[in-house]
């Protein structure tokens, strides 16, 4: 926890210094906690996510995550910018932290019965950040400081790992007595259940799924004497609670439930891109599309597989039956590359023309270039699409990954460095940079300056850290 709170410092106080519009967070009276005070604290607690915590960087699940997302913030009436992260936990637990980060566990991924159930979490989590959850915790203080922000901060993060510990750093970093943290917790669970399940309802999803989901995780909990789900222990369930739950969704006007196909085929994928998940499906009754789609996972990324074994024929009959079915498609162009076909390229044009806002396209149609021989078309590529990336580390480090694979070791170090930078490991990020100036002959050149003005930045960072200690 110490620890934890001290990098939080550190950041929070870096950040802050780093920008003369942001508030003074040093002040032992703050209170106000506007946007730029929380955009300030998104940016420490993303740097934490990004450094302390194993995150999940695969394209194709951080879409269906975000696009699972982007449906139930849609309905919230609010225009803010919200952030998705997967960690990768076996446990069942999300998280919402400042300035509209969501973190959602593997484990919770790996454990829902359908795409409702994933959906009536996030909504809730969600349901926290425009309820200002955070904000109202922030500002009961008796005193707001730069520590006591990394405290709640931490106890957020730690929380989201283990629940005990969680809530007793909880506890300690508001100052406020046990009876109203405890008032103030079931409040905003009750509001996040509220709103969360008005949100999942209006996104089309089945608005029951929030209390089944935790009623079906307690019971099962209590059936097999195991210990709670983590989410139940951070998310306490009652009958109170539960039936307060149904009885909101039955005033809603709802919709008969849709089959969704995507998170059984993102369960799959999740066993191979995760380090702590297992394949659950071996053994396991599946439709054939989901068996095809399985197979075809174990040759792309099982070792010393033949390529002989790609079933590509099963993929273009289901896609043929379900047009809709992007994740088959992309599939079938990770296949097509696999065996050498550059018709896969063709194919993802017609994708990205189709599907402008999925950010997993262009990112597969980079590696395919690369693949392919075309390199300098995936940089290009991938260049071009910096300022709205979602994921800027994953493409920073791509395109550091392309450089280093041309030969360009310049600018393969700018990009890791500039990735390292976007997550807060700014030492890395400073011994990047301290490598790459002398490889760059023209003092005078574009290239030069910008490698200059963010070394003196990391060089600051680093003294403000030297300072704090």
């Amino acid at each position: 926890m110490l620890r934890l709170v001290f990098f939080l410092i550190l950041t929070v106080t870096f950040q802050a210094n780093a920008s003369n519009n942001l508030p003074d967070l040093g002040a032992s009276d703050l209170k106000d906690y506007d946007s730029q005070t929380e955009t300030l604290l998104g940016k420490s607690f993303s740097t934490a996510l990004h450094t302390q915590y194993p995150l999940i960087y695969d394209a194709t699940l951080l879409s269906y995550i975000r696009r699972i997302g982007e449906k139930i913030t849609g309905e919230t009436g609010q225009n803010r910018h919200y952030s998705f992260f997967i960690i990768d936990n076996p446990t069942i637990n999300a998280f919402a932290g400042p300035n509209g980060i969501i973190g959602i566990h593997t484990g919770l991924i790996a454990s829902a019965r359908s795409e409702d159930e994933l959906a009536s979490v996030m909504a809730h989590e969600i349901a926290h950040v425009t309820q200002r959850h955070l904000s109202r915790t922030y500002e009961n203080q008796s005193t707001a400081s730069t520590a006591g922000i990394a405290s709640i901060l931490a106890a957020i993060l730690i929380g989201s790992q283990n629940p005990t510990a969680g809530v007793a750093a909880y506890m300690g970093s508001i100052g406020l007595n046990i009876e109203k943290q405890l008032k103030n917790s079931r409040i905003h669970e009750s509001e996040a259940d509220y709103f969360g399940i008005k949100y999942l309802n209006e996104a089309g999803y089945n608005p029951f799924a929030m209390g089944d989901f935790f009623d079906r995780l307690s019971k099962e909990s209590q059936l097999f004497k195991n210990t709670p789900p983590e989410i139940l222990m951070t998310h306490p369930v009652t009958e109170n609670r539960l039936a307060k739950a149904r009885d909101r969704a039955e005033q809603m006007n709802t919709q008969k439930a849709l089959s969704y196909d995507s998170l059984k085929l993102m369960q799959m994928r999740l066993a191979f891109v995760s380090q702590t998940h297992t394949d659950p499906f071996e053994n396991s009754q599946l439709k054939p599309e989901h068996a095809c789609y399985l197979r075809n996972l174990k040759v792309l990324y099982l070792p010393n597989q033949d390529i002989k074994q790609f079933d590509h024929q099963c993929l273009e009959a289901i896609i043929a039956k379900n047009p809709d079915e992007r994740v088959y498609k992309q599939q079938l162009i990770e296949v097509k590359v696999a065996r050498q076909d550059a018709s896969a390229l063709l194919d993802l044009e017609r994708l990205m023309d189709f599907y402008p806002s999925d950010f997993a396209i262009p990112y597969l149609y980079a590696k395919s270039l690369a693949y392919l021989g075309h390199r300098d078309k995936a940089i290009e590529l991938l260049r071009n699409r910096t300022p709205n990336y979602h994921y800027q580390y994953l493409l920073y480090s791509t395109l550091a990954e392309l450089f280093a694979q041309q030969q360009q070791p310049r600018f393969s170090y700018y990009y890791d460095a500039l990735a390292n930078y976007n997550i807060g490991n700014i030492p890395k990020t400073h011994r990047l940079l301290k490598q790459l100036e002398p490889m760059i002959e023209d003092k005078k050149s574009t290239f030069y300056l910008k490698v200059s003005q963010l070394l003196q930045e990391t060089e600051q960072t680093l003294k403000l850290y030297k300072n704090a200690r």
